[in-house]
């Protein structure tokens, strides 16, 4: 068996991540047509069907789901490869991170701060949205800063801390809920400490709820501390990067100068 393209290795890859023809044609700028004349050489190189059709799409092979991740790592390493032995941040021309907002509160003035010591490039610091997983895979977006979660392997983790839930605001007033994409929609964690408690106002905007905090209270998360009212509040945060780039150049400069920055704050205020 020999494959002489690497693009088609690119189109299986993305194939296993959109289960649709008509999605990865369109992500990869590419026609339909194009993308299954390539898996249709994949099948007959490989000897396996690699997906077969249901009503999710594409659904992938016992094979397909085993190579995968071999595929993974050997287009990371030659991507590495290709990676100019030299990097200085002074010659990066943009930045764009994704934070969740009430991380983006807390730490997103440090870390722009740190960012500009180092390079003049355009910084793009903006809400994590439900379209920010994909902004990473399509390399629109450097890095995220969310919950740790499970996520597909095409994205890498790294848990920065642990988190703690603290009911703050008017304990005579109405609870708030505060949803956080990707996290809180379906879960109320906030009932470990108040049983009884049933929102009755439901927000996603940060300053918005700590404008209500007079009339209302509601759940914070924090960084971990036994003596918060959720100690273990079983969120964690994390970094996220798209896996096959997680160890170029400017992904570790961006990496450790975001996970710098988040250690100094803690260290600085451990009790937010």
């Amino acid at each position: 068996m020999r494959i002489t393209d690497l693009n088609s290795l690119n189109v299986f890859l993305n194939l296993m991540q959109t289960h649709s023809t008509q999605r990865t044609a369109k992500k990869l700028g590419r026609s339909q047509s194009y993308i299954s004349k390539v898996l249709a050489q994949l099948r007959e190189e490989l000897d396996d069907p690699l997906f077969t059709r249901s009503a999710e799409g594409l659904s992938p092979t016992s094979y397909a789901l085993v190579i995968q991740p071999k595929i993974q790592n050997a287009i990371e390493q030659i991507t590495q490869s290709l990676e100019p032995e030299e990097f200085s941040p002074s010659n990066v021309d943009r930045v764009t991170i994704h934070i969740l907002e009430p991380l983006l509160m807390r730490f997103g003035n440090q870390i722009i701060n740190k960012i500009r010591e180092e390079t003049d490039a355009i910084i793009e610091m903006r809400n994590w949205t439900k379209l920010s997983e994909n902004m990473i895979l399509d390399e629109e977006v450097d890095l995220g800063f969310h919950i740790l979660s499970d996520k597909p392997q095409t994205l890498f983790q790294k848990k920065m801390y642990a988190g703690s839930g603290v009911i703050i605001g008017n304990i005579e007033g109405e609870f708030v809920k505060y949803i956080a994409s990707g996290v809180n929609e379906y879960e109320n964690r906030f009932q470990r400490a108040l049983p009884d408690a049933e929102a009755t106002i439901f927000v996603d905007n940060f300053m918005l709820l700590s404008q209500l905090m007079d009339r209302a209270h509601t759940m914070r998360y924090i960084s971990y501390r036994a003596d918060a009212d959720i100690p273990d509040l079983d969120i964690d945060t994390a970094i996220v990067l798209k896996a096959s780039k997680r160890k170029s150049p400017k992904s570790l400069w961006i990496a450790n100068l975001v996970e710098k920055c988040i250690h100094e704050e803690l260290k600085s205020n451990p009790a937010l």
